[in-house]
């Protein structure tokens, strides 16, 4: 069985360096603020008209997926040298990548001959596999750390999601949260901790931080995607309007709401929501924003926050006879780097900002 969340919630939804070669960062570490202005460049696509990219690692690899010039939506990954590139799928026409660590691993799902979403792992040397070539079952991986562990969800044989941690030697194993009826794990940081989001069996959903044997921290009401090395979890939360609002929680009883980007009290229904924070703390995500004052008329945009500046919108800090909007921004590495996607034209694409200033 698998539950639907809430409607105050909207989901929007060991290292081997033999096994790739690490490209080394091009670019300076950046101070914990926003650029004022960014480079960007157009990852491309497989040869249909979409991109969509989803992680960055500190090499300035990039994964995400693309239709190719048949339809078929297929994982890829992207360097400065070889451009982008399909990794493959498992049987079957479809594949998505959600992750990348340093040393080149990859993570996501692929599409089965039987039909059903498998999570992989790749690299360059071994290609693409299935994290449990035993099951089935429905599962993907969104999270990978520089220790080759993997988080994801898979359905288990009564039909629950569970979140899960991987690594070579255990295989897989669901995260044991009290009272779940639903579970799945988005982020996995250096030293192991993991951040995802669980629903109890009275459909209270909650952001739950596991901290391995130690124990699970659980935030009610809060949906938690990502976390860096110091523990800081960011997602989003509901507001009384049933509508969505990113968060950033420093590992104490409190919480700051990031707001929204137009940051107007009287634009109650507008969501927000945190997609990645890197290890100085800035943030990156989505927001809609209000494009029409007259009407009111809003549209997303992707943001970029940090403790100095708070939320930006990137698009204000790009040439803007670039012709390029930027909906979503999906991840930032520790150099301030950020992909994400957006329109230029008719077409869909994935984009790199690099900061410049």
């Amino acid at each position: 069985m698998t539950m639907i969340l809430p409607q105050s919630i909207n989901l929007k939804i060991k290292p081997s360096p033999a096994s790739v070669q690490v490209l080394m960062p091009r670019v300076k570490p950046l101070n914990p603020t926003a650029a004022s202005y960014y480079d960007l460049t157009n990852l491309g696509t497989l040869g249909g008209g979409i991109s969509v990219a989803k992680d960055i690692n500190d090499s300035a690899q990039i994964v995400g997926y693309s239709i190719n010039d048949i339809g078929q939506k297929q994982a890829f990954v992207w360097n400065l040298k070889e451009g982008m590139q399909d990794i493959g799928t498992i049987g079957n026409d479809s594949s998505c990548a959600y992750s990348i660590n340093d040393y080149g691993q990859v993570v996501g799902y692929s599409v089965s001959d039987c039909g059903q979403r498998r999570a992989f792992i790749w690299d360059k040397i071994k290609g693409i596999h299935c994290l449990d070539a035993k099951s089935n079952n429905l599962s993907e991986a969104y999270g990978i750390n520089n220790s080759g562990q993997v988080v994801g969800f898979s359905v288990t044989n009564n039909g629950q999601r569970k979140a899960f941690i991987w690594d070579e030697t255990k295989g897989i194993q669901n995260l044991s949260i009290s009272d779940d009826i639903e579970s799945s794990a988005y982020a996995i940081n250096y030293s192991g901790q993991v951040v995802g989001y669980s629903v109890s069996s009275d459909l209270i959903v909650k952001t739950f931080i596991w901290n391995g044997d130690k124990d699970i921290q659980e935030l009610p009401g809060f949906l938690g995607s990502d976390l860096n090395m110091s523990g800081q979890v960011i997602g989003f939360y509901s507001v009384p309007q049933h509508n969505n609002r990113a968060f950033l929680w420093n590992n104490t009883e409190e919480f700051q709401d990031l707001g929204t980007i137009s940051n107007n009290a009287n634009l109650q229904f507008f969501d927000s929501e945190a997609h990645s924070i890197n290890d100085s703390g800035v943030i990156v995500g989505s927001s809609d924003k209000l494009i029409n004052t007259e009407q009111e008329e809003f549209a997303q945009r992707a943001f970029i926050w940090d403790s100095v500046n708070k939320m930006q919108d990137l698009n204000d800090l790009i040439d803007p006879s670039s012709g390029w909007v930027l909906t979503e921004a999906r991840s930032i590495n520790s150099h301030g780097q950020i992909v994400g996607w957006g329109t230029k034209g008719q077409s869909c694409c994935a984009f790199l900002l690099t900061p410049i200033s």
